[in-house]
């Protein structure tokens, strides 16, 4: 007979990994939205574009995108410190 889930101690340690990336997500998305305010004020009061800046918030976005997907158990690697900084780069089309 085959145990139950919560009998695997596998389950446990994504449930701990989990809460832990639920709390760094909140951390990630006030960095994102504070960015992206960032961004707009820049580009509203010049006409300049901030790359590094735009930058930032494409890999923030990404690593939110990676957070999600680890959460929804769509993905079993854990997203960073457990892998490098996403890139963020821009798709050339």
């Amino acid at each position: 007979m085959a145990k139950p889930g919560y009998a695997n101690q596998g389950f446990w340690f994504r449930l701990i990994f989990m809460l832990f990336y639920w709390c760094v997500l909140n951390v990630a998305i006030t960095v994102f939205g504070i960015l992206v305010i960032v961004v707009s004020v820049v580009r509203l009061c010049s006409r300049a574009e901030p790359v590094t800046v735009s930058g930032w918030l494409r890999s923030v976005g990404v690593f939110v995108r990676q957070i999600i997907e680890f959460l929804a158990y769509n993905e079993e690697e854990k997203p960073f410190p457990f892998q490098p900084w996403p890139k963020g780069v821009k798709d050339e089309q």
